[in-house]
Formats: C-alpha cells, sequence, structure tokens
C-alpha cells in the first residue's frame, strides 16, 4: 500500500494534533534547527560552589537500616560493591560491565536521530538501550543508598570517577547519550539524589559540586528544544522530561532558566498526568512497566514538593484524582505472593528509581509508596517494600476516590489462583495486538504469561518482535494480526474491546 494510504490511515486513527506535532519535529531536526539551538550558549553563569543541592527531606538512616534488614543491608552492599568492581545490573538482570563511553567516533545527537550516524559495537549495529543503561545513572541511586548506610566512602568515591568518565567521553549535545531528551532528564534525578547523599562525604569536594551542578543545567538545557517530541508522544517520554525540568529548577534555583524550566515541566507533567491515565486508572500505554515507571515519577515530583510548598508549582486536582486511580488500578493486577503484575504491553526493563532491595519484578515498593502518598493508607502489612516510600517523604492527600470498574483490565481473584483478561478500549495507539491475552496465576506463578517486550533494537528477526497476536495467550482467526503493522513501534486498523457487564461471585470475588 502506498504511504499516503498508511499516512490517511494514521492521521484517522492518531489525529491531526499528534501526527502535526511528530511532523513537525522532524521538519526542525532536518532543517538543523534542533542543531543551530542546542549549539547556542545563553550567556555565562556563575555557579555557587559554597550551595548544596538539596531538594528532598531524606529519612532517618537508621529507619531505613530497621526496614530492609540485615539481610536487604547485606544485599545492598552486595549490589554496591558490584558497582565499585565496574559491574553493574542491567535491567535487573546479571552484572554487566560498566560501560558509559559510546564506541566510536561521537557526532552531533541530531546525526544519530537522523540516522546519519549508527552505534556499532563488533562489527554490528548496537542495540542502543545497552548504552542508554548506565548512562541513565540508576545505579547511583544504589551506591547513595549504600553510602547513606554505612557512610563507606568507595561509594562516593567510586560515583564522582564514574560520573568524570561520563563527563569526558560525553560531551554536551554529542555522541547517542544526548540523543533522546527523556535519557536526559533521567540523568537529572540521579544526579540531584546522588549529589544531596554524597554531600557529606570528603570525595564531594566544591570543585566536583560544581560540575556536577553545570551538568545538571546542560542536560537541563537541552530538553526544551525537542518538548515538541515528547508531546507528540504524549506518553511516559513527557512525564519524565518535565520531571527532568522540575528539578532541574529546583536543584539550581539562581539559574537564570530555572523559572522556565519550572513552568515548563509543572505545565507539561500535570498536562500528562491528566491525558494519560484513564478513568479507570490504567495507563495510556497498556503497560504495566510503563505504569510504574508513571508513578515513581510522579512520587519523586510529589516528594520535592512537598519540600518547597507551591512557591515552584504544584499537581493540579485532575491530575492528583488520577493517580490516586492509577495506584488503586495497579494493586488490583498485583499478585499479593509475589508482588509481579501481568507482564502487560511495552517493557523495556525501566526502573528508573531502583529504591528498593526487592527484584525488579517485585512491585509492591512502588504501590506501598504511592498508596501511602495518595490514597493515606499502606497498601500492604510493613516489609521491606516500604523503603521506597521512605525516601519519598510522608506526603498524604485528603480527598478519597471511589475506583470504577477498569474497561481495560479483567481479573478474576479464587484464593491464591487468579486470571486476568487484556480487554483495552485504545485511545491511543497500541504497542501490543494483545487483545484478549489471558494470563493464569497460580500461588505467585505466572503460569500461562505475557512474553513483554524487552528488545526495541535488534537483529531481525528480534527487532521488537514480540508484540505480535502470535505471542500471546490470544485468538487469532486464519492466522492473522488483530490489527495492522504499520511500523516497529505503530499499530493501525485498532481492534477495540468493550466490556458489557460486571459480575461477582458471592463471595465477592471479580
Amino acid at each position: 500500500m502506498s504511504r499516503a494510504f498508511w499516512l490517511l490511515k494514521a492521521l484517522r486513527e492518531l489525529g491531526p494534533r499528534q501526527l502535526g506535532l511528530y511532523a513537525l519535529y522532524r521538519l526542525l531536526l532536518r532543517s538543523g534547527y534542533f542543531r543551530m539551538r542546542s549549539s547556542k550558549t545563553t550567556g555565562r553563569w556563575m555557579v555557587d560552589s559554597g550551595k548544596h543541592i538539596h531538594i528532598l527531606n531524606l529519612p532517618p538512616s537508621s529507619l531505613v537500616a530497621t526496614t530492609i534488614g540485615d539481610d536487604g543491608i547485606s544485599q545492598l552492599i552486595a549490589e554496591a560493591d558490584e558497582i565499585v568492581a565496574g559491574q553493574v545490573r542491567l535491567f535487573g538482570g546479571d552484572p554487566a560491565p560498566m560501560v558509559l563511553t559510546p564506541p566510536g567516533e561521537l557526532a552531533h545527537w541530531t546525526d544519530y536521530e537522523l540516522g546519519r550516524k549508527e552505534v556499532r559495537e563488533q562489527g554490528g549495529i548496537m542495540d542502543i538501550k545497552f548504552l542508554w543503561e548506565p548512562a541513565r545513572f540508576g545505579w547511583a541511586f544504589i551506591m547513595a543508598r549504600a553510602f547513606y548506610l554505612t557512610g563507606n566512602e568507595r561509594y562516593p568515591e567510586t560515583f564522582w570517577r564514574y560520573f568524570e568518565i561520563f563527563q569526558d567521553t560525553n560531551p554536551k549535545n554529542m555522541g547517542p547519550n544526548w540523543t533522546s531528551a527523556q535519557e536526559v532528564a533521567l540523568r537529572i534525578l540521579a544526579f540531584v539524589f546522588a549529589a544531596q547523599v554524597f554531600s557529606k562525604s570528603t570525595h564531594s569536594t566544591a570543585s566536583r559540586t560544581t560540575d556536577l551542578a553545570s551538568a545538571i543545567a546542560q542536560h537541563a538545557a537541552r530538553i526544551p528544544h525537542t518538548l515538541i517530541y515528547a508531546r507528540a508522544q504524549n506518553n511516559n517520554h513527557l512525564l519524565s522530561e518535565a520531571a527532568g525540568l522540575i528539578t532541574a529548577s529546583l536543584a539550581l534555583p539562581d539559574h537564570p532558566e530555572a523559572q522556565r524550566w519550572s513552568k515548563l515541566g509543572w505545565k507539561w507533567f500535570n498536562r500528562g498526568l491528566e491525558t494519560q491515565i484513564a478513568e479507570d486508572g490504567s495507563y495510556m500505554q497498556h503497560s504495566t512497566n510503563y505504569h510504574r515507571l508513571m508513578l515513581q515519577l510522579s512520587l519523586w515530583v510529589l516528594a520535592i514538593q512537598q519540600n518547597y510548598g507551591s512557591l515552584s508549582g504544584k499537581l493540579g486536582k485532575r491530575a492528583t484524582c488520577n493517580l490516586q486511580l492509577a495506584t488503586q488500578w495497579l494493586f488490583s493486577v498485583t499478585d499479593a505472593e509475589s508482588g509481579r503484575v501481568p507482564n502487560l504491553g511495552p517493557n523495556d526493563g525501566a526502573n528508573i528509581l531502583p529504591l528498593s532491595v526487592l527484584p525488579f519484578e517485585d512491585y509492591r515498593p512502588v504501590l506501598q509508596a504511592a498508596s501511602k502518598a495518595l490514597l493515606d493508607r499502606p497498601a500492604f502489612e510493613p516489609g521491606p517494600w516500604d523503603e521506597m516510600g521512605l525516601w519519598f517523604g510522608s506526603s498524604s492527600h485528603d480527598s478519597k476516590v471511589n475506583v470504577k470498574q477498569s474497561n481495560a483490565l479483567s481479573t478474576l481473584h479464587a484464593r491464591r489462583s487468579w486470571a486476568y483478561l487484556h480487554a483495552a478500549r485504545f485511545s491511543d495507539r497500541p504497542g501490543h495486538a494483545d487483545q484478549l491475552h489471558l494470563d493464569l496465576w497460580w500461588r505467585g506463578l505466572n503460569v500461562a504469561q505475557d512474553a513483554g517486550t524487552y528488545h526495541y533494537n535488534a537483529e531481525p528477526p528480534w527487532e521488537n518482535a514480540l508484540t505480535h497476536t502470535a505471542v500471546h495467550n490470544s485468538i487469532m482467526v486464519d492466522g492473522r494480526q488483530q490489527m495492522t503493522r504499520a511500523g516497529r513501534f505503530l499499530y493501525l486498523d485498532w481492534a477495540q474491546a468493550e466490556i458489557i457487564t460486571h459480575e461477582r461471585s458471592r463471595d465477592g470475588d471479580r
């Protein structure tokens, strides 16, 4: 079929606004506008090296230690020691070498986005997520937590060494680690957290703190140029970039752009939460992993808002209500024994705020923190899953909300076994052709499960291949897909589901 046919079909389903924003982004990219804007300097800004970057209310270290227990402390120290030794656990997996230096000669980030420059390793094209993941500095949260509990100076010493390696080998706007503004934003969160926790270390010299503040400013300046792309996506990209701007504005209040960053950040963070969460609390990307990412970002923003009140901005009433719904939705699909959830939709292995000793697959830390902050009550009995909430403070909201039955998900719980049926009404492009996918759970074990995603960029046939109907526990007619795949991340001819009625058994199980 012709390109014009696909464009008309996409216009009908995605709408003119989303396509128009993306088209404008591509036009500005190809014209060289973004390259020109990102190369422009905005005058000299003098960093006050005597100021510390403190935007969170940190919990007493003794309370954190008591919460995770001796076993949790030992586990945290072991993982931090791996990082000191040059190993990092990517996507919750086994230790892998810490690589912060991109291979090959660097080019401007726009060259990678335009396809003029590829990231190659050992003769092949590298899956960019394996380069981006360590460069997000998520491991810095682990190092900081270990230092907070032990006072071991090896951890800040190692952080600063890795930070300086990254700075030397990833200069401003150069290389693949500057291509995505979302990746840039997530580094801001890690830099700010590490700066505050490591501030009492002898290795956190005035010179290093100044360099880190300058790096935060450079990262924040990268985001507004391409915010139009995040707006076109209107998903986790927009929330991440808005959170990065809010964080930078509070960490660097004397920066001449701080007020603009704050205004942009609060505007689009609120707008994102208002439009990306459905009435039943489900997330528009129909992904449990991205649902967690959205809640983690929101908890972070709530925590720094608590520190500064409404002076910097605040979450609106509708955004807060949507977060309450989203918390209860995720709780409704969480296995009580394991803390795991159905591997619904796109899953790139992200866990952007690793503030727990529990495994990557365990969603109880974010649920406990969100339930306390947003619903003013815990989701679970006290346990090691309480640690994340400690780092985010004890903010709460008085308003309560009645949860509507999910139109995106039906669950049936019977004692220690339960089933899940995906039946969604898409309002935005689906990531998987997974309507009527069925999950079966028995005593914490996901017996019949969703394959997830994991690889987005890989050699054929694994290039984002696990989105098809065939890899889900669903129905196919004559071997045909439920929807038409028009690109690596785009399905058209959306298959829509409608739940006509809900019934409850006598014992109240769904």
